[in-house]
């Protein structure tokens, strides 16, 4: 019986620009209503979880929450929908639903924990989080890893939200991003004469990017579920893909599910 592993990250829950349900009740007893983007992210999560619940019919589920499952952002910005820890907690509850109704007796929630200008202090917010759904931490008193080191069904995966820089901007460098990854995983696994992992994942950049069959490591950096923010119109930047993947790991053997989408939208308006 083979394994079922999800994977996502930044999912940035309370960014105005990022995953919501279509209706949100405030604590304050307003409305936050998703616009056309957040509606657009907001399809395609339910379709990821659909496609996850198909694929894991009689097999064990894997669920891995890369960093950042909720935005406080600690820089100025006005793209948050509250301010309200208990809000952004109940939010994140809402948009985790449909992956925590997948979860039955034997399968496994890990989190880990995002950059802190998102987070909080040690990624606090992710850890509040990881707490709430019962995700499985590195011991019994921490819900959530900085760095999530696992053997699930014969594949070792290293999961951490950051990856060492903010490389792959441009297109034309970007393959060199996950390929300078994978290296330096199979070096360093080296020089502290340990294993090295089979799949890499990082987040945080938002770009995705793979190295593929290049190394005995492979190295993934995952898409976000989060469009363009006001940091992003700054520097100029096109709406990135968002989505997830699904590995399937079967007795050291593995096969990797890309489910990443771009919102469409050129730009031209008729004057």
């Amino acid at each position: 019986m083979a394994t079922i592993v999800l994977v996502v990250s930044d999912l940035h829950v309370n960014s105005t620009v990022a995953l919501c349900p279509p209706v949100f009740d405030l604590d304050d007893g307003g409305t936050y209503r998703a616009s056309p983007q957040q509606r657009f992210l907001w399809r395609h999560w339910l379709a990821l979880c659909e496609t996850t619940a198909a694929r894991r019919m009689g097999h064990r589920l894997v669920v891995i929450l890369n960093g950042e499952l909720a935005d406080n952002n600690y820089h100025p910005t006005t793209q948050l929908i509250t301010k309200n820890p208990a809000d952004m907690m109940r939010l994140s509850a809402t948009v985790l639903k449909p992956v925590l109704d997948m979860i039955g007796d034997g399968d496994l929630i890990l989190v880990t924990r995002g950059t802190e200008a998102h987070s909080g202090p040690s990624g606090a917010m992710d850890e509040a989080i990881a707490r709430d759904i019962g995700a499985t931490g590195p011991t019994a008193d921490i819900a959530s890893h900085w760095r999530l080191r696992a053997t699930i069904d014969g594949v070792r995966f290293d999961v951490a939200h950051h990856p060492p820089d903010g490389g792959g901007r441009l297109p034309w460098t970007r393959g060199n991003f996950a390929n300078r990854l994978a290296a330096m995983s199979i070096f360093e696994s080296a020089e502290r004469g340990a294993r090295s992992p089979h799949l890499l994942m990082r987040g945080h950049v938002h770009r995705p990017d793979d190295s593929y069959d290049k190394y005995a490591t492979r190295a993934i950096v995952l898409p976000s579920w989060q469009l363009t923010t006001s940091y992003g119109h700054r520097i100029g930047g096109d709406p990135l893909p968002i989505g997830g993947i699904i590995v399937t790991c079967d007795a050291g053997r593995y096969t990797v599910e890309k489910h990443y989408h771009n919102w469409i939208d050129d730009g031209f308006k008729t004057l």
